[in-house]
């Protein structure tokens, strides 16, 4: 019989440093000096900081050989992985489109069923119809997929056109089988919109929060979760601290009082700061511009845009340049023109309900001189310079 020994490793305990010491070495034995008294910090509520607690510390000392891992939550299997599964064989179709031109088509066989089908067809595969409108027009196109296929990208000539398609396969004398039959898609236009109106909207610096909520509460979509009450109260709160202390406050400073200064440097971008709270925007861009090259070096770009904007009764009907503009509910409309160099003339017409014309005639004109080397800034291509027939 032999006899195992077993020794314990020497307790090791942490002296800790209480305020009153002072750490030996110079100036040891000068007076102390007293303490200011601590600013009162901001404090934020606890609750809104759940869910961020840090990760703890890995485990390092004597006793590491011992320590044991992260441990999964109760109820949760540990290392389970389950791959999903190739396909749920529920024999459905689905239709999309991608682009103008384009569908794409989905169908949900198992490698079981594809093979089944394929043995029956008299081709060997699967053949997927394409429909304009609805079920029993007939198909516009046709396609002959891989045996081994389930999906499948499919041209079609028509934009703005409601399609339906339909999966099946040919008999030995040209019988055609249904498998399954999609929902119909409809196809985006390929063209741009002939609506050029922007619409300006200008919050008032004055305007409180919760004036801005009750203005935006019709708009938020019904049935969604209710939600978290003590959280609401806690950032009410906070909010409310904050426009005191600043009484300009906006939502950038939100995330630096909940997470501290980390995501100051994010939050300087221009990207992420929001627009100015009350007045006009510095700077009116085109959404639809392509991105400016920069060249290396010094340089320089410029461009312009006109903005025509007005209001009238919100019954009449205005035109600018013989095209209808559409009015906002309080009568107000406005339209971008892009401003090229030249002499520029738009007329802008009103007729009230009923009948009754007010017209005006604006003319413009624009005259640029370069000092070096100018560029021109991108600009909306959709954009057309006022005229008789082009707002």
């Amino acid at each position: 019989m032999s006899l195992v020994a077993a020794t314990s490793e020497p307790e090791i305990k942490p002296v800790l440093a209480t305020p009153a010491e002072s750490p030996p070495g110079v100036g040891a034995d000068q007076p102390r000096q007293a303490a200011a008294p601590a600013e009162p910090a901001f404090r934020i509520p606890p609750i809104l900081l759940e869910g961020d607690e840090p990760t703890p510390p890995p485990t390092t000392g004597p006793g590491q050989k011992f320590a044991l891992g992260p441990t999964a939550p109760a109820g949760q299997p540990e290392g389970e992985q389950t791959a999903l599964p190739e396909a749920y064989g529920t024999g459905r179709l689905l239709l999309a489109a991608r682009d103008p031109h384009w569908l794409y088509a989905h169908w949900d066989l198992t490698p079981q069923q594809q093979r089944h089908y394929n043995a029956l067809s008299a081709d060997r595969h699967l053949v997927v119809r394409v429909l304009s409108g609805a079920i029993g027009a007939p198909p516009v196109g046709e396609v002959h997929v891989h045996p081994e296929s389930r999906h499948w990208f499919i041209h079609v000539e028509r934009a703005e056109t409601r399609y339906v398609a339909e999966l099946g396969y040919y008999r030995p004398r040209r019988e055609w089988v249904t498998v399954a039959i999609s929902s119909p898609a409809v196809t985006p236009s390929d063209t741009v919109s002939a609506d050029q109106t922007v619409r300006f909207a200008t919050i008032p610096a004055h305007m409180r929060l919760t004036q801005l909520a009750a203005l935006a509460k019709p708009s938020v979509p019904t049935g969604l979760p209710p939600a978290d009450v003590a959280r609401e109260r806690a950032l009410a709160a906070l909010v409310a601290q904050q426009v005191v202390l600043q009484a300009q406050a906006g939502s950038a400073e939100i995330p630096e009082l909940v997470r501290g200064l980390g995501e100051k440097e994010i939050l300087a971008s221009p990207a992420a700061l929001p627009p100015p709270i009350g007045g006009e925007a510095e700077h009116v861009s085109s959404p639809m511009a392509p991105a400016e090259q920069r060249p290396a070096g010094f340089w320089f770009s410029v461009n312009a845009e006109l903005v025509l904007y007005g209001a009238t009764e919100p019954g009449a009907s205005v035109t600018i340049g013989g095209r209808p503009i559409s009015l906002r509910p309080d009568g107000t409309f406005s339209c971008r023109c892009s401003l090229p160099n030249g002499d520029h003339t738009v007329t802008v017409s009103a007729v009230s309900a009923d009948g009754e014309l007010r017209q005006a005639t604006l003319t413009f004109s624009r005259r640029t001189d370069y000092q070096g080397e100018v560029g021109t800034a991108p600009q909306d291509p959709s954009l057309q310079p006022p005229g008789a027939n082009t707002p």
